[in-house]
Parts: C-alpha cells; sequence; structure tokens
C-alpha cells in the first residue's frame, strides 16, 4: 500500500537506490516505492549499470540521475596507469545514461583530500568529458566534496558549457566544508541536491535530523534560489553506527518520513 500524502505542486522526494547492499535492487526500490518516494538517485555499479533504469520504470519511479563512479578521480588530472581507465569509464556512464533516457549525470572533480594539481592533462580530460555528455544531451552535475576548490578550477574553464551544473551536497558541507556556503556560491548552477545528515566529523550519509545540520538554514538559503526540484536524499545505512540495528524497511520507512517533513518546512517558507 503505498502512503496518502501530498508533495505540493512541484516538489518530489527522491532517495538514493543504492543505500545498502544487505537486499538486492529490486527489493531496495520496492520498499522506495512502497514507501511513497516519487523516484530515485541510481549509482553505476557493474552488477546493475545496464539493466537498472527498466527496473526503476517498471515501478512507476522518475530516475533523476545517475552517479558515475568517482574513486581514483584524481587519475584524470595525473596521468597514471589508472588514467585511461577512469576517462573511459566515465564516458562509458554518460553513453550509457543517454541511451537509457538518463539526463544527468553526477561526478565527482577529484577524490579525497590531497589535491591533486591542477594540469592540462586534466582540463583535456574533463573538456573530453563534458563535451561527450553535450553531445548526448547529457548534464553533468559536479559536486561539492573534500576540495570544492575544484568547482571554482572546473565552472572557471567549462562555466559556458550550458550543460556544467552543480549537485549540492549538504552533509559534505557540514563535515568537510563548514560555513563555505557552496550552495550559493554555485546556485546560479543548480541542478541536484544530494541531502544527508552527519555529527560534523564523520561523513555518516545520516538521515536529516539525526545529526546536527541546522536545515532551517539550508532551506532558507534553497528557496532563496527559488529551487523547484526535488528533494533527494543520498543515504547509507552502512556509514553510521546508528543503524547498525535497523532493518532495511525501518530504515526507508524513517527516510521517508524526515524527506516529508524537509518538503513540509521548505513549503512552509512561501515564495
Amino acid at each position: 500500500m503505498l502512503f496518502p500524502f501530498y508533495l505540493g505542486d512541484f516538489m518530489k522526494l527522491n532517495i538514493y537506490a543504492d543505500f545498502t547492499d544487505k537486499i538486492d535492487l529490486a527489493q531496495r526500490l520496492t520498499l522506495i516505492k512502497a514507501n511513497g518516494f516519487d523516484g530515485v538517485m541510481l549509482g553505476f555499479s557493474d552488477e546493475n549499470k545496464l539493466t537498472q533504469y527498466k527496473t526503476v520504470q517498471n515501478l512507476g519511479l522518475d530516475i533523476d540521475n545517475v552517479h558515475s563512479p568517482f574513486d581514483r578521480m584524481n587519475s584524470l588530472w595525473v596521468k597514471g596507469e589508472h588514467s585511461g581507465y577512469i576517462l573511459n569509464r566515465t564516458l562509458e556512464c554518460i553513453d550509457i545514461c543517454a541511451e537509457n533516457g538518463v539526463k544527468k549525470v553526477v561526478v565527482h572533480p577529484t577524490d579525497g583530500l590531497i589535491a591533486p594539481p591542477v594540469t592540462e592533462f586534466g582540463l583535456e580530460n574533463f573538456g573530453t568529458i563534458i563535451n561527450r555528455a553535450a553531445q548526448k544531451g547529457v548534464d553533468l552535475l559536479f559536486e561539492n566534496i573534500q576540495l570544492p576548490q575544484f568547482l571554482d578550477v572546473i565552472f572557471d574553464s567549462f562555466g559556458s558549457c550550458e550543460n556544467v551544473r552543480f549537485c549540492y551536497d549538504v552533509g559534505h558541507e557540514n563535515c568537510f566544508t563548514y560555513g563555505q556556503n557552496n550552495l550559493i556560491k554555485h546556485g546560479a548552477r543548480l541542478s541536484g541536491l544530494h541531502i544527508h545528515d552527519n555529527n560534523g566529523k564523520i561523513d555518516g550519509h545520516e538521515i536529516p535530523f539525526d545529526g546536527n545540520i541546522d536545515y532551517d538554514v539550508f532551506l532558507k538559503r534553497l528557496k532563496s534560489l527559488d529551487y523547484k526540484g526535488a528533494m533527494s536524499l543520498e543515504l547509507y545505512m552502512s556509514k553510521s553506527p546508528l543503524y547498525s540495528d535497523s532493518s532495511c524497511e525501518e530504515f526507508v520507512a524513517r527516510a521517508a518520513k524526515a524527506g516529508r517533513k524537509l518538503i513540509e518546512m521548505y513549503e512552509a517558507l512561501g515564495d
């Protein structure tokens, strides 16, 4: 049975489909649908990257975006043994998304806490990625992670490209770059959200209101941008000890309740 609730005229509620590996994708999606979510964000695992789109669509869920793989992304800046593989992997993600009607792909500009140098090699690689996405009609949503200064590099170098967009991660800002306010800084490019909570120290990807993020401040900033996209929860059961005793059913139900609360708070701010 679906939950009978109203989300307003435009505000949809999404969740990351790969929130756990305790159950398979079909079971996760069934739980997501049963708890009233409108859509999902998808990963790009070897197991599901070719088939997941049909599975989602058969359940009547929207696909907001796909998150391209993000390990070893520094290899795009510094030439090494993995550079060609990481480039081709990212291009493959774009191609498969385009083939399946997915119009947005989330991309990490770097990987980890150690900044790679900004190189011509790196700019050429990202130029190749951005051009491929443009040819395929796909927007690339670059995300604030540990080193958000690389958003400046990407946006300064490729800001004239209409498909170069921004995915704001409120949890990352709270634990990696508290006080920098990347949402407002890059708000003109905003095309997606990653909403999750943490304690300000560990990137726990917790259910909203389980950590110390001030969602009143976040939502007021979001309202100032007249955001009309989805509230998208990027949660992981395994990243926080808070959910070690929770079932998948309990986790998704609590996530849906928190997501609906965020939407109510946002809509209460008015126009």
